[in-house]
């Protein structure tokens, strides 16, 4: 073989390697992103649409966490002696006041009280004060419920001391479940539970009841 034979074959040889090696050299140079980028072309978008499912499913899929996780960060807000006033379905006035009120961040128009005291005037100029060691009003509901050492007052002369007391502000009725002690000029009575309708002027003593009455004119 003479050496423009070798020459030749040696060429061929050479371009049947040559495109493999510059192949292997791009790859080498680009540093293999481009499959990368063409593997990222796809998996965004596929991404994408995942998290926006999520999102969309995840109150269908676990609403309590959701909840809990999202508003555990914001704070709650507290206020200082708080005083809140309106009028019942009759437009009897009543206000509310309490020396310290909270406001949860994850419940809506709710406030739990420090030092409660709530009053209403109907309409014939009576009046009826209610008073606690602390309590919870929902705004929305106008409902207020009293806790811990609550006396109720009525400007008739009677005062009634429970535990437990929950006040419906739209029709002026109170009702409890607890032992109570009613007092006033005609003696006292006890029982457990009670409910003051139409705005105080109807009491019910639930039993077994015991009353002392006072034999005074």
């Amino acid at each position: 073989m003479n050496e423009s034979q070798e020459d030749s074959g040696s060429r061929s040889r050479l371009d049947f390697i040559r495109p493999r090696l510059t192949k292997r050299i791009q790859i080498a140079r680009e540093g293999r992103m481009a499959p990368l980028i063409r593997r990222l072309r796809i998996w965004l978008p596929a991404l994408a649409v995942t998290v926006i499912a999520v999102l969309f499913l995840w109150p269908y899929l676990l609403p309590n966490f959701r909840l809990y996780d999202i508003a555990k960060n914001i704070p709650d807000l507290a206020i200082d002696n708080l005083r809140l006033t309106g009028v019942d379905s009759k437009n009897q006035p009543y206000s509310l006041l309490a020396a310290q009120a909270t406001k949860p961040s994850t419940l809506n128009g709710i406030y739990d009280l420090t030092k409660p005291e709530g009053e209403i005037t109907m309409q014939s100029g009576e009046w009826i004060d209610g008073k606690a060691d602390f309590g919870r009003y929902d705004e929305i509901g106008k409902k207020l419920w009293l806790g811990g050492n609550v006396r109720i007052f009525h400007d008739k002369g009677y005062q009634a001391t429970t535990d437990e007391a929950q006040i419906n502000l739209n029709n002026s009725d109170a009702y409890g479940d607890k032992n109570v002690l009613i007092q006033g000029s005609f003696g006292t009575i006890q029982g457990v539970g009670f409910r003051f309708l139409d705005s105080g002027h109807t009491v019910i003593i639930k039993g077994p009841a015991k009353a002392v009455l006072s034999t005074k004119p």
